[in-house]
């Protein structure tokens, strides 16, 4: 039959001749009329007075040698779980942070933006306070704080320019460059 009781785990032997329920041979009754019916079934049988086997009766018949077939158990679902909005944040704090160094420290220098360092600063504190309700919370906490470090690194970085600059009397960040100076041409004269 393969089919599993309706009542426990073990293997169906018989259906309900009325409901239709699959039954294994611990919970099969019989009717007097020779019907094989459920618990529910028999109890409505008896209580119109028809006489009614309990699956004890059968069981006994059979003796202890009787070994009752059971299906095997179904494996425990997988659970998969999705990354949510807080495992992005975190993501995009993480990338963005390691564009900001990388560009603001070395390589690119030159297309350094004064709002770039500010992103994975800002993404990285929002993914922070959220990285609790992360997927994976220790990993959104690592990828939070690398986006800190990489926006709050150029931050104090001009702000210690800044510092230096007013300590040392300097007016601007970058000096000028000596540019030269034109000779006058003499005129040639009457």
């Amino acid at each position: 039959m393969s089919a599993r009781c309706a009542d426990c785990l073990n293997e169906a032997i018989e259906r309900c001749e009325v409901t239709g329920v699959p039954l294994c041979a611990e919970h099969l009754w019989y009717a007097d009329d020779g019907r094989r019916v459920s618990e529910r079934v028999a109890r409505q049988l008896m209580s119109q007075g028809k006489v009614v086997y309990a699956p004890q009766v059968y069981l006994d018949q059979l003796g202890r040698a009787a070994v009752l077939p059971r299906l095997p158990t179904a494996p425990p679902p997988r659970i998969t779980r999705q990354r949510n909005g807080n495992d992005i944040i975190a993501l995009l704090a993480c990338i963005s942070g390691i564009f900001s160094m990388a560009t603001c420290f070395g390589i690119g220098i030159a297309i350094c933006a004064p709002p770039l360092p500010l992103v994975p600063l800002l993404l990285g504190s929002v993914g922070l306070a959220g990285a609790r309700n992360a997927t994976k919370p220790d990993q959104a906490r690592l990828f939070s704080w690398i986006g800190i470090v990489g926006g709050a690194g150029f931050v104090v970085l001009v702000l210690l320019a800044v510092i230096g600059s007013l300590a040392f009397g300097v007016t601007t960040l970058i000096p000028m460059v000596p540019m030269p100076r034109p000779t006058p041409t003499p005129f040639a004269g009457p």
